[in-house]
């Protein structure tokens, strides 16, 4: 129980001006650690708030394009405020990632885009992980998103009764309407008055609105929030712990080391049967049978031998771990795998004279692209027999392979590259260069203006017509190149 503390002699003023030393004492709040909950809650709903703003900003009614790199960069800004780490290293990162999207918006710059900025954030948030681990922590919490993006759409009684419960006592309905009619009410009040004294302010507020327009910006507005909250708070799995990578059992399919010599040595003879023929006909001129073109020999065999080869490639990894049970599998492996980049080699000279017979597509120019790829992961495969490497130190180096090519392919302009190569031949397939679309006007312009009367029976393609008027959300360094380049071709047209 309480009891009243009393000073004989103190003065009656004295007394009641000294209330405050019966004031209770506040407990001491102990300091929380940087990057708490709390610390981190408030910049994560302003800067999603801020996020939404941007996002109507940069693709409401509008294309996207350099737009996309610029709002990435915003998210990671706001993730690395919330957290309060070093940007640096992340943004680096990013914007590596994005020079794709800055050079042209495809499928491929955009993917780029994605897998840097979850990488991007993944390290901001763990920086002290190794490259390893980051692709693989980075692989983990792209599962878990698309749980984390339909959570807020899942509904939750419980808590949701329970909040409402909590507001509902702490201030009732009618005492929050009493509180608000009158301010509310007044501020009306006020406002239609001064929307009839100052005409600024009238027409300022004057409202336009279609309701059907209104509804789909919000829902835009919730889409864009739904999707950026878990990026700016990520719930990050635990560190995947790397193990070896090991192959299935080789003896499963009948791989011993006594198959794995013999194999070796029927598939080299089938082979150099193979590539003897390829050289005869392709360098010195041996004559096709009766009846068969060089291009029809070429686009017989030129997928079927890359598919040989890449079964050349998985039989090489099923018999490596048998290299030392005689000494004649090393140096047979090692022919092996020489004869089937021999034969990638071939595979890509047959294309090329398909392409010469019947023109350039994309799925020409990709398949010699991959023909490269698969001649180089062979040359790495022989690289780890003799190194003795394991097949981590394979892997590594194939997807850095991989990525780095489809990095560089995504600033070729492969559009102008299959336009170029068409119109170089006699009797062009015109239909199929209107649909390369509008990054082949630039080589279009330029065979118009060196063969006029070439291009004259051409029909007339609707991309032909650039969007030379494109706003900063929209711009691209690829599409400004060509409407630049088209437009330095217009005066030598005119002077033609």
């Amino acid at each position: 129980m309480t009891q009243t503390l009393l000073i004989p002699g103190l003065p009656r003023s004295l007394a009641l001006d000294g209330w405050w030393l019966d004031a209770d004492v506040a407990p001491a709040v102990p300091d929380r650690p940087q990057g708490s909950a709390s610390s981190a809650r408030w910049p994560h709903w302003a800067g999603l708030a801020a996020l939404v703003a941007l996002a109507d900003l940069l693709f409401w009614n509008h294309t996207p394009g350099l737009s996309l790199a610029l709002f990435a960069i915003a998210i990671l800004a706001v993730a690395a405020f919330g957290c309060r780490r070093s940007l640096a290293r992340p943004l680096t990162l990013l914007l590596v990632a994005a020079a794709p999207m800055v050079e042209h918006l495809q499928a491929l710059s955009l993917s780029f885009l994605a897998l840097g900025l979850t990488s991007a954030l993944v390290w901001l948030h763990r920086p002290g992980i190794g490259i390893a681990a980051l692709v693989a922590l980075a692989t983990a919490w792209l599962r878990r998103l698309p749980l984390r993006w339909l959570a807020p759409l899942v509904p939750r009684r419980g808590m949701a009764a329970q909040a409402l419960r909590a507001n509902l006592a702490t201030r009732p309905v009618p005492g929050a309407l009493r509180d608000w009619a009158f301010p509310l009410a007044g501020s009306l009040v006020f406002l239609a008055l001064l929307m009839q004294a100052n005409p600024v302010v009238a027409r300022a507020l004057e409202l336009d609105l279609d309701l059907w327009q209104a509804l789909y910006r919000t829902l835009f507005w919730i889409a864009v929030a739904l999707f950026v909250a878990p990026l700016l708070a990520p719930d990050l799995p635990e560190p995947v712990k790397l193990c070896p990578i090991s192959l299935p059992s080789p003896g499963r399919i009948g791989i011993n080391p006594r198959s794995v010599l013999r194999a070796l040595v029927l598939f080299n003879a089938l082979i150099a049967v193979q590539t003897l023929t390829d050289l005869g006909i392709l360098v010195f001129g041996v004559a096709l049978p009766q009846g068969m073109s060089l291009a029809e020999y070429a686009h017989r065999g030129a997928y079927p031998l890359l598919a040989t080869a890449l079964l050349a490639g998985a039989f090489a990894l099923a018999a490596r771990p048998f290299l030392g049970e005689h000494r004649a599998v090393r140096p047979l492996l090692l022919v092996w795998l020489g004869q089937n980049m021999v034969l990638c080699g071939a595979a890509m000279v047959r294309l090329e004279h398909y392409i010469d017979a019947f023109g350039l597509t994309y799925l020409r120019l990709y398949a010699l692209i991959w023909m490269g790829l698969v001649a180089i992961g062979l040359g790495l495969v022989a690289l780890q027999v003799v190194l003795g490497r394991t097949n981590l130190w394979l892997l590594t180096r194939c997807a850095v392979l991989g990525i780095g090519t489809l990095y560089v392919c995504a600033f070729v302009n492969f559009a102008h590259v299959i336009a170029a190569q068409n119109l170089t031949r006699p009797s062009p397939d015109f239909e199929y260069l209107c649909t390369l679309g509008p990054m082949a006007h630039g080589a279009l312009s330029a065979a118009d203006l060196a063969r006029p009367e070439f291009l004259a029976r051409m029909p007339p393609c609707s991309f032909l017509l650039l969007a030379e008027n494109l706003g900063w959300r929209e711009w691209g360094f690829r599409s400004w190149r060509v409407a630049r380049y088209s437009q330095l071709m217009e005066p030598k047209r005119a002077l033609r």
